[in-house]
């Protein structure tokens, strides 16, 4: 027959430890010292590095914003399937669509002519930042009819000024006035091929949207609470919007 063995509990005297480390402790006031100091380097050394972290990523984030002007981009190379526009139309709390092409566009006033990077622009984008004109009010009112907004290097070349008349396609357009700044565009960039902003609802009547045009598209969305983006994404994902097509800020 086997017998269970009393396993013996002993109660730990809390007073008793306390006493023995304050007597260890009076003995070697310097281990003590450096032992403490360590622990509260250490603790120190780990909040400056998180909060450094922490204040990075903020700064990050804030500046991705601002450079692409929106929490969350998504672009492709051809137009989308009416489902996937439907998944589309969900996502955030405020929009903004934008056409994008290289073309041509004439100077009536010199018969000057370049190549630029056509914007046909639908909503208050950028959510972030700011589009940075002259005269400061025309990146709020060139979309309200057929205007234009033309970057300055161009502006310079054909000794241009706000008022001129511009070409693209087949429909004229009025310079409401000079693209100073646009978000995610870079000296490099704007040498190449300088940007003109046109409104939306115009370009189909400009007649450069035909078979074979090749039109970047990209739909812009703000959230209230940018946190919610990821999830967001994730469930765009299961309706068939390819990862690569989605950019998250």
């Amino acid at each position: 027959m086997q017998q269970n063995n009393p396993v013996l509990k002993r109660s730990v005297n809390i007073g008793w430890l306390f006493k023995m480390a304050w007597r260890d402790a009076r003995r070697n006031k310097s281990r003590l010292f450096l032992f403490v100091s360590s622990i509260i380097l250490g603790i120190a050394a780990l909040v400056a590095v998180y909060s450094f972290r922490d204040n990075m990523q903020h700064d990050i984030d804030d500046q991705a914003k601002t450079l692409t002007g929106a929490d969350l981009v998504i672009q492709a190379r051809k137009p989308v399937s009416a489902k996937t526009q439907a998944v589309l139309d969900t996502l955030g709390n405020e929009k903004a669509s934008e056409r994008s092409f290289a073309s041509m566009i004439y100077f009536l006033k010199n018969e000057g002519s370049r190549l630029v990077q056509v914007r046909a622009l639908e909503g208050n984008y950028p959510f972030y930042g700011t589009i940075e004109t002259t005269p400061a009010n025309a990146a709020t009112t060139f979309q309200q009819d057929r205007r234009a907004l033309v970057d300055k290097t161009v502006m310079l070349q054909f000794n241009a000024k706000p008022g001129d008349s511009i070409k693209i396609g087949s429909v004229h357009f009025l310079i409401a006035g000079v693209l100073d700044k646009a978000p995610g565009q870079t000296g490099i960039s704007a040498t190449v091929a300088p940007v003109v902003y046109i409104p939306l609802k115009y370009l189909e009547q400009t007649g450069l949207t035909k078979i074979g045009s090749r039109i970047q598209y990209k739909y812009y969305y703000r959230y209230n609470k940018p946190s919610a983006v990821a999830g967001q994404v994730k469930k765009s994902s299961a309706y068939s919007i390819k990862k690569t097509l989605i950019q998250k800020l």
